[in-house]
């Protein structure tokens, strides 16, 4: 092989690796960043109701051992927990074995339609999270009409009297990244479960602001006191609607009204 082939041969080797290379960091970047797009009408939150994915059937997950959890971005300890999660055994530092038990099972208030999953704070004392994106640039027309109501929801709850806590968060961003506007639900306290284990349903609704173009959806595991984070959270909802215009009726009928009300005053005025 001359030098000529030579240098063409291990050029090609340098382009091949260097676009196996970047293809590769744009998939890492993209499994690592998930952005989905928005229906409208439809709840945009993606495996908003934690059925994609493997559940942790003890309650004990940590590290590794957690399964992937699609569509979300988790930190620390979130995790997915099956309904009925038979819970575990641990040793205190007095050396005394404590039981972790009682964790949400298909007795304990909630979502009617459960299904087999929900979001669980972690097997861990610490607080934990787990983040999406949503693009919206397709909703533009309404939402910058001032025509995009949104609706979020969600069913929130604890561990008995446990003050572990759960916030989820929405913040709406232009298409700078600079945000515009939030909102957010919580759970209820414990006194408000009747400090019972459970979830309650949680719900805000609002207008998208004008020049949004992404979402950004946290569900935030705020953890207090206990050997694990006992956040709990299901059936996740986002959904974005637009609000017709005032017809044009409508509109006759209010200016009607109003036209009255002022004739009415200026006659008991005359009378005065």
């Amino acid at each position: 092989m001359n030098k000529l082939n030579t240098f063409l041969f291990f050029s090609q080797k340098i382009a091949k690796a260097s676009i196996t290379l970047i293809a590769g960091i744009s998939s890492s970047i993209l499994l690592t960043n998930p952005i989905h797009a928005a229906t409208l009408g439809q709840n945009i939150i993606v495996n908003g109701d934690a059925e994609q994915g493997q559940g942790d059937p003890i309650g004990n997950a940590v590290g590794t051992d957690i399964p992937v959890i699609p569509g979300w971005i988790p930190t620390n300890s979130f995790s997915v927990l099956k309904y009925g999660a038979t819970g575990f055994e641990f040793t205190n530092p007095l050396g005394n074995i404590v039981a972790v038990s009682g964790l949400p099972d298909v007795n304990s208030a909630g979502p009617s339609l459960r299904g087999k999953n929900l979001f669980f704070g972690g097997a861990n004392r610490g607080s934990s999270s787990a983040s999406q994106v949503i693009d919206i640039p397709n909703l533009a027309s309404i939402i910058d009409a001032g025509q995009g109501e949104y609706d979020l929801s969600a069913w929130l709850g604890g561990y008995d009297t446990d003050l572990d806590n759960v916030k989820l968060n929405i913040n709406f961003l232009n298409q700078n990244g600079q945000s515009l506007n939030t909102a957010f639900i919580t759970s209820p306290t414990p006194d408000k479960r009747n400090n019972t284990t459970g979830l309650l349903f949680q719900s805000t609704k609002g207008f998208v602001p004008v020049g949004a173009r992404q979402i950004n959806v946290a569900l935030d595991m705020n953890y207090v006191r206990g050997r694990v984070n006992d956040g709990y959270a299901d059936n996740l909802s986002l959904v974005i609607t637009k609000v017709p215009e005032p017809s044009i009726s409508g509109l006759l009928l209010v200016n009607s009204s109003c036209l009255m009300v002022w004739k009415l005053r200026r006659n008991r005025q005359e009378l005065l």
